[in-house]
């Protein structure tokens, strides 16, 4: 040992058949074992962050099943609310009437159940609810009514519908419900006027109007435009807000509808159908309503709903392509990227809502770890497990055949911005007179405009008439006449009607003068004798 450096402790290496002197160094020792315990911690450490995440990761399932077993537990409460109710409503009457024990009962437990939700619908979970829904629990108060007189309406058709029978019958009714039963019962059309008619009101705007006059807040509003039995009755609501709020209260009522794609008929037996998402936008965009003028909005409204409504197209086809996925958006974890007030954002899916079939959310957490609502139209798959995956068809829908051969379930499509310019673009084309015949025409001079046709009335023809002595009768027009020949020859009888006329003849006129002289021998004369 006297070759070895001082402090080097000898050790036996095992080897072979035969033990072998080795040498170790203490420098080297204590730095295999300083490695060995910083990985000893390393280990330590990622065994306690994999412990917390996986503690999160379940208290976050935990916490979704607490979710959906409360939102589950609500419906179930509803339902047997709405089966109490149904059991309690009267037999007797379709309306509830005043002096009808049933119809008490009914209405008091009506009554009761709207006190007791009323509370609980300021408290609920916004998580589970849409951006307009939170926007609404914003605005507090009574609903304010932008023209407490005409309530939007012109003047022709408020006229029409205070002196329309309709209206003063719905004088009577009193409650919400009833307004409801009402529009259930006689609603047909989404028309102001009734068909083939220019002063006689629906039946819709006149319960719309009686609605205005007996007043209406936001909980009862929100019943008119949340209704699940008559898509009518959700048309009166849209209107309502339409007409009658101010248009900066426009947008967090009515957005939330905007990609709403239940069908909705104009008329009952109409063959041609919207859906409540394009009557929706049509409100937002247009301004007449078929025949009657809507409440002019302010340029920086109609500026911000460009702004807002210049996707919606896109949003639709996607919101179709999506449904084929419901299967992947119902699981936990799947990497999407959502549409975030304008932005497209990273995130994974938590959980599907599916409460309201026509408008379906998907509750997302996003890298911050703050959670969003978002619509289905506004979400695209981007998780690489699926790709290729089309998911199941519904409604007999064949995805391979679509139109614009686009997949709108992965693609983002144009930008909002590029959307906005090119509809402002249209806008402005429009409003210059640059093809065909678009340009003003000259007006017509004195002569020449009393010589055009005008709507008149009778007494209008009569006075006139009398004043010029020129009947005023319309002429109708008529197909140009025959030729002299083509007269003549249908002036003259054909061979065979003559011949069928000659056998009348023979048949009854000599009939006629035998039946003449049979019957001149028969009456009694005196009789006479000639004598010589």
């Amino acid at each position: 040992y006297a070759a070895m450096p001082p402090g080097v402790q000898p050790q036996t290496v095992p080897g072979g058949s035969q033990s072998m002197l080795g040498y170790v160094d203490p420098a080297l020792a204590h730095q295999q074992a300083q490695a060995v315990q910083n990985a000893q911690v390393v280990q330590q450490a990622t065994h306690v962050a994999q412990a917390a995440q996986a503690a999160q990761a379940a208290q976050a399932q935990e916490q979704a099943r607490i979710a959906k077993q409360r939102r589950e537990d609500k419906i179930r409460e509803q339902a047997a609310e709405r089966e109490e109710a149904e059991k309690l409503r009267c037999h007797l009457h379709n309306k509830p009437n005043n002096k009808c024990k049933f119809c008490k009962r009914y209405q008091e437990f009506i009554r009761e159940k709207e006190a007791n939700s009323a509370p609980k619908d300021d408290s609920s979970n916004k998580a589970g609810r849409g951006s307009g829904d939170a926007d609404r629990d914003k605005m507090r108060g009574p609903l304010e009514i932008s023209n407490t007189k005409t309530f939007g309406f012109s003047p022709l058709l408020q006229t029409h519908i205070v002196e329309s029978a309709h209206f003063k019958a719905l004088l009577t009714l009193e409650s919400l419900d009833q307004l409801i039963e009402e529009m259930c019962q006689f609603a047909d059309s989404i028309e102001p006027y009734v068909t083939n008619s220019s002063t006689t009101p629906s039946a819709l705007f006149c319960c719309l109007y009686r609605l205005f006059t007996m007043g209406c807040d936001r909980r009862q509003l929100s019943r008119l435009v949340d209704n699940t039995d008559n898509a009518y009755v959700r048309c009166a609501g849209f209107l309502f807000i339409r007409f009658g709020l101010q248009p900066d209260q426009l947008w967090p009522w009515l957005g939330e509808y905007i990609l709403d794609d239940e069908e909705l008929r104009p008329q009952k037996e109409s063959d041609w159908h919207t859906t409540i998402g394009e009557f929706v936008e049509g409100l937002l965009t247009q301004d007449k309503y078929y025949n009657v003028v809507l409440p002019r909005l302010p340029r920086s409204t109609r500026i911000n709903m460009e702004n807002k409504l210049a996707g919606i197209a896109q949003y639709r086809k996607r919101s179709k392509a999506n449904v084929d996925l419901l299967e992947v958006y119902r699981e936990e974890g799947v990497r999407v990227e959502a549409n975030v007030d304008g932005d497209w954002r990273n995130c994974v899916t938590m959980e599907l809502f599916e409460d309201v079939p026509s408008r379906l959310k998907v509750l997302v957490r996003l890298e911050d770890d703050t959670e969003e609502t978002v619509h289905l139209g506004r979400i695209i798959l981007t998780d690489r497990r699926y790709d290729g995956y089309v998911g199941k068809p519904t409604g007999g829908r064949d995805r391979s055949r679509s139109r614009d051969r686009v997949d709108w379930s992965r693609n983002k499509g144009r930008s909002d911005r590029e959307l906005v310019d090119e509809m402002r673009k249209l806008d402005r084309d429009r409003a210059v007179c640059n093809s065909g015949k678009e340009y003003a025409r000259k007006p017509v001079g004195y002569k020449a405009a009393c010589a055009l046709p005008r709507e008149q009335g009778a007494a209008s023809h009569r006075l006139m008439e009398e004043e010029t002595f020129v009947p005023m009768k319309q002429s109708r027009r008529r197909s140009p006449s025959p030729s002299l020949q083509q007269q003549e020859f249908r002036k003259a009888p054909s061979a065979e009607h003559q011949a069928r006329m000659q056998a009348v003849f023979e048949k009854y006129g000599i009939q006629k003068n035998a039946d003449g002289a049979n019957s001149r021998a028969d009456i009694d004369t005196p009789d006479v004798m000639r004598l010589g």
